[in-house]
């Protein structure tokens, strides 16, 4: 039930036939999975409205993120991810915030999320995680320059960098 809920909270790609909302921005990220999850899920709250939440879905390593978002001061609120058959969710409040500006190419950061290996309790097992956050804008910005061209001609990059840079989760 809960991953049928999440499915509803993933962000739409973005698609350049369409305009943005005159309240959108759109964020811009990458994000690394290593470790022991096939999958995982980011969500992020807005601190300025109920029910405005986005999901940054990995299921590669390297994930690439341009997506509409609506325009305030979002942070991230938790991973989702599957560890064995446990449902692990790791509270995010270490990661911190980001500002989406409307109109704009928000770039958020480069996201390195590692997941440990389960100890080895048979009933109860615990998971640790560990994440970082890298500014690698210049080599973002080109690769979504590549991959929709003339986006730099139609919208002006900003920089919002998710901080602070770096913590460990003992889960």
């Amino acid at each position: 039930m809960i991953l049928t809920f999440l499915s509803g909270c993933v962000a739409v790609k973005y698609d350049p036939s369409k305009p943005l909302d005159a309240e959108q921005g759109l964020v811009l990220a990458r994000i690394t999975k290593t470790g022991y999850a096939s999958t995982a899920q980011f969500l992020t709250k807005n601190k300025n409205k109920i029910l405005d939440n986005y999901s940054f879905v990995m299921r590669l390593e390297e994930n690439f993120f341009l997506f509409p978002m609506s325009a305030g001061t979002h942070l991230f609120d938790e991973a989702i991810y599957m560890q064995g058959s446990a449902l692990v969710k790791p509270d995010l409040e270490c990661i911190g915030e980001f500002e989406i500006k409307a109109g704009m190419i928000n770039y958020i950061g480069d996201l390195y999320f590692d997941i440990s290996p389960a100890n080895n309790y048979i009933i109860f097992s615990t998971h640790g995680s560990s994440y970082k956050v890298e500014d690698n804008f210049e080599d973002t910005k080109k690769i979504a320059e590549l991959r929709y061209q003339n986006i730099g001609d139609k919208f002006q990059f900003t920089k919002s960098v998710v901080g602070p840079s770096t913590c460990q989760k003992d889960d």
